[in-house]
């Protein structure tokens, strides 16, 4: 009886075990699921991100099958996913016959083998562990074949096994063919290549059925979310995704961006407004015209400047495309930022060496030219200058037989002529003669040196006051027609300086055939040339300066770029100042140019005195000031410039001289009230004779800093005390001359 009752309620137990199983398996089945279709968003997600990449990439199994062959590889290769993934078909995109990728070697575990395949072309990867980098070139890719950087990278899952490798592709055959081409050409260019590695790994496999499955979900989940942020990191871009119409806002971007332009992946996300901000203002509209047209057919790519942290501009290609959600939903914008700064500047710079030996052909061209005119007009005025001296002794014997006649001769009293006014006029024509002579023989001698101007010539030491007057025989005539005065200060104590006459020469004449085009017509045109000697930069200093139209600020920091130019519907080739530059930096010097829209604009040509030594051109700033305390503080943290004070007797017509004195006063930082003068009527007198002079005023009293009543004079930038001197130095930076 006992053991019946016992028996009977085992059996009891078991059957609410039953009874409870199919509802616990449910669950978890449900739970699965959940899971499973997870795990297919991610794997869809990865594959969306993986394809819109612009970096051609393959991964391969254990078996070395094909499981990613992403649409940047098939513009790459023209070979579809569709007809490789599965197959071990992937040496076809690179090789004629069958052999081993570096991702093959790697999974095969015959690391010693790459040597055999890429001796002289692979290195062990700097950033990654179990990776290779290589370089080399492919004949059967594409037309003419093509250079890769490629990188291959084991994949393994948590356990630490090994699941595949992956291989991505740089296409480099444009960049290669250019540095080969400079060179070749210059012998000067350094390789510049990068290297960049990238990783990715995905883990989907069935594993476990039932609990298990949940778990080993999760983990391969994790895995595919750490894998795929690896691979974003280690490319040599920056990824974003963005939204797709209204502001384009930016939804993610990879936290590269912080490397190469300083600003935090915060920066672009919190705020709708900072992408577009950061954009060059000549850029701006274009691009936002791009993303407006964007569609989900073709991919978009456009280059453009963009501001980073310190200020400057760096080029970006930024490279997009549409891609679905997984749920098919939503679209949205998957793109790339690379910096292509560097790949700029070598073009540019191979364009600019191109047309500076195009410009020394031409000059050695022009020379011959030049030395046989020289020649041939130097016979007939030798000849005149020998006989000016025997045409004056022959009038002097003249004259004395003229004065023992009385002086008259009936022809003259005909025409009313007396013998003063006969001996005046023939005294006068010898003299022109004497003159005109001369000018030409000067004229006959710089265009002999300019023809002689040679880059096998060794330098020497020259003066510059004499290079003026050469510039000046070679110029003057074409500018004097349209410029009124040409004023001349030139200090007669100047040092030598050492280089090529000839160089400096053609600088100073570059420049005073842009400030006479640079007056506008029916305007009274005046060009000044100053040189002098400044001691705190041991250099020579030439200005010159012109009261013309003036150059717009957005334009000054590309004035000195190569065929940048205003006056191209004139003919004008934008490659003066740029050849300009080119040679002062030869003579390791500096140009500079401070100019005022509608007022004029002065360049400044520095050539250091000692050789050897550079150059450091920093703002010379005149502070004006009576309270003796702030001046020092300032001294104390203002360690760029050169400050002088104003002492508290001081009148306007003192500041005015000081500045005669010190012409290479650069600006003025000006306390408003000052004891004496007020600062209204100093920069009144200071626009009317220094019109290009920057002037900066600042003060306690905010009322104090608008102009008086009926004045339309305004100071070209003003700060309320107290300020932190990085707002000083940020008005400086503003208002100072464009340093080259």
């Amino acid at each position: 009886m006992t053991v019946g009752y016992a028996g009977e309620r085992k059996q009891g137990r078991g059957g609410q075990l039953l009874q409870r199983q199919p509802k616990e398996l449910r669950q978890e089945q449900a739970k699965r699921k959940q899971a499973e279709e997870k795990l297919r968003e991610s794997r869809q997600r990865l594959n969306s991100i993986i394809d819109a990449s612009p970096i051609p990439a393959f991964v391969i199994g254990i078996d070395h099958k094909i499981i990613y062959w992403n649409k940047a590889l098939e513009e790459l290769t023209k070979i579809k996913a569709q007809n490789v993934v599965g197959t071990s078909q992937q040496w076809r995109a690179f090789y004629a016959e069958e052999r081993p990728c570096m991702a093959d070697l790697l999974v095969s575990r015959e690391k010693e083998k790459i040597a055999k395949w890429y001796k002289g072309k692979y290195a062990k990867s700097r950033l990654l562990e179990e990776a290779y980098e290589a370089i080399d070139f492919f004949p059967d890719l594409g037309r003419q074949g093509k250079w890769l950087r490629f990188t291959a990278a084991v994949i393994r899952d948590t356990a630490g096994e090994m699941i595949g490798a992956i291989e991505t592709l740089e296409d480099i055959t444009r960049r290669k063919k250019a540095k080969e081409a400079l060179l070749t050409a210059h012998k000067e260019l350094e390789e510049r290549v990068q290297a960049r590695t990238s990783d990715l790994a995905r883990a989907n496999e069935a594993l476990l059925v039932e609990l298990l499955e949940r778990r080993q979900t999760q983990k391969i989940l994790k895995q595919t979310t750490d894998h795929l942020s690896l691979l974003l990191e280690s490319l040599p871009i920056i990824s974003y995704t963005r939204k797709l119409g209204g502001n384009f806002s930016i939804t993610y971007v990879s936290n590269s961006i912080e490397e190469i332009a300083g600003y935090t992946p915060g920066c672009f996300t919190e705020d709708d407004h900072f992408w577009i901000e950061h954009i060059h203002p000549d850029d701006r509209e274009r691009i936002l015209s791009e993303l407006r047209n964007t569609t989900d057919k073709v991919a978009h790519r456009c280059t453009y400047r963009f501001r980073v942290m310190d200020d400057s501009y760096r080029w970006f290609s930024d490279y997009w495309r549409v891609a679905r959600h997984p749920a098919g939903t939503e679209s949205y914008i998957v793109g790339a930022w690379q910096d292509v700064t560097e790949d700029k500047k070598i073009r540019q710079e191979g364009e600019l060496r191109l047309q500076q030996m195009i410009q020394t052909h031409k000059l050695a061209a022009l020379g011959e030219v030049v030395a046989g005119v020289a020649h041939e007009i130097n016979n007939p005025v030798s000849f005149i200058a020998y006989n000016v001296p025997v045409l004056e002794e022959i009038w002097s014997m003249a004259e004395e037989v003229l004065s023992r006649s009385d002086g008259e001769h009936p022809k003259w009293s005909k025409r009313g002529l007396s013998y003063d006014e006969v001996s005046k006029n023939m005294r006068e024509i010898i003299e022109a003669f004497k003159i005109g002579a001369n000018r030409i023989s000067r004229v006959i001698t710089s265009l002999k040196e300019f023809s002689r101007s040679d880059e096998s010539v060794q330098k020497k030491s020259f003066s510059v006051s004499d290079v003026i007057a050469g510039a000046l025989i070679i110029v003057g005539a074409q500018i004097r027609r349209t410029v009124s005065q040409i004023n001349q200060e030139i200090d007669d104590r100047l040092p030598p300086v050492s280089g090529h006459f000839q160089k400096i020469e053609q600088v100073i004449a570059n420049l005073l055939i842009n400030a006479h085009q640079a007056i506008p017509s029916g305007r009274k045109g005046l060009i000044t040339i100053r040189c002098r000697y400044i001691e705190r930069l041991k250099a020579v200093v030439v200005d010159v300066e012109d009261n013309g139209k003036g150059i717009e600020r957005k334009n000054l920091e590309h004035i000195f770029d190569p065929f940048f130019t205003t006056r191209r519907e004139l003919d004008g080739t934008g490659l003066g100042l740029s050849i300009s530059y080119g040679l002062v930096k030869e003579h390791q010097g500096l140009i500079s140019v401070l100019s005022r829209p509608g007022q004029g604009s002065r360049f400044s040509v520095y050539l250091p005195v000692d050789k050897g030594r550079a150059l450091n051109l920093c703002p010379a700033l005149l502070c004006i000031d009576h309270n003796v305390k702030y001046l020092k503080e300032l001294k104390a943290n203002f360690v760029d410039a050169v400050i002088w004070r104003s002492e508290p007797q001081d009148r306007v017509e003192d500041i005015l001289a000081f500045l005669s004195e010190n012409p290479e006063v650069d600006m003025i930082a000006s306390e408003v009230r000052l004891k004496g003068f007020d600062g209204w009527e100093l920069l009144e007198k200071i626009k009317r004779k220094y019109p290009l002079l920057p002037v900066i005023f600042y003060c306690a009293d905010r009322k104090a800093l608008k102009p008086p009543a009926g004045s339309d004079l305004q100071p070209d930038y003003t700060l309320h005390k107290p300020f932190h001197i990085e707002k000083l130095q940020k008005a400086i930076h503003e208002l100072g001359r464009q340093q080259l």
